[in-house]
């Protein structure tokens, strides 16, 4: 991945006027601005040479813009490419939809240049910090159907494409599984006085990934018992899926465990 000063922001926007604001400010960061009109010829410009990021308009003609993002998050060779959406559509069900199709961030015209460098900056450092991290990381997810349950979903499950040769599709079964029942332990929560019932620790080492459910709230063991079972759907899903090979509660918190194999080979750019 090349360093800041060379970075090479894809922009991806039919406007004509707002594609060349972007890519003017882009420049005047020290950024080179690829810019394409659409998902097609976006796509092109990723196959000649993959960009270190995407900023990605949600209302494109042809393929949206939610399905190019779901497409290249899908795909084990542009995954790590951090996807910034940057959007007129300021509605939370929008903002939902774009974290679930695997977006790393969402922004909202009007912007500032200055806000939109930052995050840029931030975004690609995270994707950085991310990838040299594959062998170990930990994340938390609080369960309460928050986008921050759905960003640390979706971080895992990059990792999970940077560190193991799963397939996307177990991947995504674990990510889907996962915001499944984060959405799950919400709609618990408004029914039992507010309180997240439980946390995920999810843990990525160089043999094997835990997934830790602890109950943190009065009615967290009542849900760990309906929802995360062995015969739940949830687990069994993820069983299915090859996502887990064993469950077992210890000291009163449900563990899953998922034995690895050895991470294949990444070019040396990470993409």
């Amino acid at each position: 991945m090349a360093s800041e000063d060379q970075a090479r922001i894809l922009i991806v926007e039919d406007e004509p006027d707002m594609n060349n604001l972007l890519a003017d400010v882009l420049r005047a960061y020290g950024f080179e601005p690829v810019q394409a009109i659409d998902a097609e010829a976006a796509l092109c410009a990723i196959a000649e040479r993959a960009p270190d990021a995407i900023l990605l308009d949600l209302m494109l003609p042809g393929m949206s813009g939610l399905e190019l993002c779901r497409q290249l998050k899908s795909a084990r060779s542009t995954r790590l490419i951090p996807i910034i959406i940057l959007t007129a559509l300021d509605r939370s069900v929008d903002r939902r939809h774009g974290f679930e199709t695997g977006a790393d961030d969402y922004l909202t015209k009007p912007f500032t240049p200055e806000g939109l460098i930052s995050r840029l900056r931030v975004d690609i450092q995270q994707c950085r910090e991310i990838r040299d991290a594959c062998g170990q990381l930990e994340l938390h997810m609080e369960l309460a159907a928050s986008l921050a349950d759905l960003k640390a979903a979706n971080t895992l499950a990059t990792c999970l494409y940077c560190r193991t040769d799963l397939a996307p599709e177990q991947i995504e079964a674990l990510r889907a599984g996962l915001v499944r029942l984060s959405e799950t332990a919400g709609r618990w929560a408004v029914r039992h006085g507010g309180a997240s019932p439980v946390r995920l620790t999810a843990a990525v080492g160089d043999q094997r990934m835990l997934l830790k459910f602890t109950p943190i709230a009065e009615s967290g063991n009542a849900f760990l018992a309906e929802h995360l079972d062995a015969e739940a759907a949830v687990p069994a899903a993820l069983t299915d899926a090859g996502m887990i090979d064993s469950l077992a509660t210890v000291n009163g918190e449900v563990v899953l465990e998922k034995i690895l194999l050895p991470p294949p080979q990444m070019p040396e750019d990470g993409v």
